[in-house]
């Protein structure tokens, strides 16, 4: 089953960048939190201060851009983004050399209390976390690899509701198949990007060949 990814636009009366967040799937790569956990969107009224946690990606498995990658390259089409901020960009990826995956681990602690016979452990992941002014939060998530040995960096970004459109989605419960519209500041992009870029070495190398590929006369 192909994997299902966010669709992003670009608004030519507004001139800007569209991203349609859906707000109902929470088993998906794009969820409502409130402090964390994830929120019923159909049964509690939204918050202000609820966010759309978005696990990001930037191109699909064909190496066509999405998401990310969509972004940026409707930025750079438009002059959102100019010629000297991708060399930038660029310059400041292709320098990393230290990576969260290998530079920071998950750790299991063993703790003094027990449930029914079982002793307790507690499994610390670590999450470098960077706001990008008011606007949005950038999280990079280190975990065990599911199918091999080692770990891997997510890197999710978190939008509060607040920012988003309609106007009157707090206050109330979300619709059935609801999305909620968003459009990302040219600094947003940035931070992304170099979230990648220090996530993992593989990261790095895909951004690099991604911002090769947009800036291409």
């Amino acid at each position: 089953m192909p994997r299902e990814f966010i669709r992003v636009d670009w608004d030519e009366n507004a001139k800007r960048i569209v991203c349609y967040l859906p707000l109902t799937k929470p088993t998906g790569r794009c969820r409502v939190k409130r402090n964390g956990q994830p929120v019923p969107v159909r049964q509690v009224h939204l918050q202000p201060n609820d966010a759309l946690e978005w696990q990001i990606a930037y191109r699909d498995d064909t190496g066509k851009p999405v998401e990310l990658g969509k972004m940026l390259q409707l930025a750079f089409q438009h002059g959102l983004l100019g010629m000297d901020d991708m060399r930038h960009l660029r310059s400041f990826v292709e320098t990393q050399t230290r990576f969260c995956e290998e530079v920071f681990c998950v750790q299991s602690e063993l703790t003094q209390e027990e449930f029914l016979g079982f002793k307790v452990w507690w499994r610390k992941h670590p999450i470098l976390r960077r706001e990008v002014d008011d606007v949005a939060t950038i999280e990079i998530e280190v975990r065990h690899r599911q199918k091999a040995v080692g770990f891997q960096a997510m890197v999710f970004l978190l939008v509060p509701l607040r920012h988003c459109e309609p106007p009157n989605l707090i206050g109330r419960k979300a619709n059935r198949n609801e999305h909620a519209l968003w459009s990302p500041p040219t600094e947003v992009l940035k931070m992304l990007v170099q979230a990648f870029a220090i996530a993992s070495k593989r990261h790095k190398d895909d951004i690099v060949e991604l911002l090769r590929q947009i800036s291409l006369p």
